[in-house]
């Protein structure tokens, strides 16, 4: 099978497209034939070695962690799922699989079905985005109808997808973009709009109950004057400091300070499915590229030039 892949930490030239032997379900497995990929800022990460305290994945590794496909093959002792079926789901990627790629094969617990009315694209465009804001907000958070909530990023996939959750959950939104696209989060339902090119979040007189960095460009420090005695800071990229920082908060305050990792299962992807199908959350998509283009996309997205999610049609 053709897939993207590296065999060493690097810049975007260090993917190529290449030849891979097509993977076999084992137990509690699927495999899946991939129709649609989407990049994620962490995908680049792990490709560009930034994520090595996180983990390393095993090489040569196949760039890639969301997808929407269809069954082919069936491991033993799965139940739930038949040969035939649209599904999407998130590739661990640290056994060096990933979704860049024609076949994947991966547990069970890590794929949902598609709704009818959901088509490949934007199912393959939830899993990390989508489900980052809704584990965020609804499972850590528990953000709750009144609150306020501030999200950086916000015209970002996981911003944008964030104040979409956040205004059906019936709370106050304010979205940090820059100046072109103050009217994209404005329409998608932030009830006001900061730019960050004119105006500084972590200066402003309010308070939120909740604030999402989801452009992982402030800390606990910065933000922590600007959340309410009880208030929650999460941040979306883990680092050494933040961990201290959350040790800190619970022991000299009510407020909390967490370092978010997304915790992909079955039961969130049938959430992120039933919001995709109902319109609460409508993916962004910047464009749709094949696997040539994967390396020239990942760029793109390091260098902060893509707005919204990168779709790729894998081809067979």
């Amino acid at each position: 099978m053709r897939a993207v892949a590296y065999d060493s930490f690097g810049d975007a030239s260090v993917l190529a497209v290449r030849e891979f032997p097509v993977p076999r379900p084992g137990r509690g497995e699927v495999q899946v034939r991939v129709t649609m990929a989407s990049l994620n800022p962490v995908d680049f990460k792990l490709r560009s070695g930034m994520l090595r305290l996180v983990g390393r994945p095993r090489r040569p590794a196949i760039t890639g962690k969301d997808f929407a496909g269809v069954i082919t093959a069936l491991g033993a002792n799965v139940q739930g799922y038949t040969v035939g079926q649209r599904v999407f789901g998130s590739v661990d990627p640290m056994g060096g699989q990933g979704s860049c790629a024609q076949f994947v094969a991966l547990a069970a617990d890590l794929i949902a079905a598609i709704p009818d009315a959901v088509g490949d694209e934007v199912a393959a465009c939830l899993p990390v985005a989508a489900g980052t804001a809704l584990q965020s907000l609804a499972d850590i958070a528990n953000l709750a109808k009144g609150q306020s909530l501030l999200v950086t990023g916000a015209s970002g996939a996981v911003g944008s997808a964030a104040v979409q959750i956040a205004r059906s959950m019936g709370a106050h939104v304010t979205g940090v973009c820059g100046t072109a696209n103050i009217d994209y989060v404005r329409s998608i339902g932030a009830e006001r709009v900061i730019d960050y090119k004119a105006e500084d979040w972590a200066k402003i007189d309010q308070q939120f109950d909740v604030i999402l960095d989801a452009a992982a460009a402030a800390s606990f420090s910065i933000a922590r004057p600007r959340l309410l005695p009880a208030g929650t800071y999460i941040n979306t990229m883990p680092r050494p400091e933040l961990f201290w920082a959350a040790g800190v908060a619970r022991l000299s305050s009510r407020q909390r300070c967490v370092p978010f990792l997304l915790k992909t299962t079955g039961a969130l992807l049938r959430r992120l499915a039933r919001l995709a199908a109902d319109g609460v959350v409508v993916p962004y998509i910047h464009e749709i590229v094949d696997l040539a283009q994967v390396a020239a996309a990942q760029r793109q997205m390091q260098e902060g030039r893509t707005h919204g999610k990168v779709c790729v049609r894998v081809d067979h």
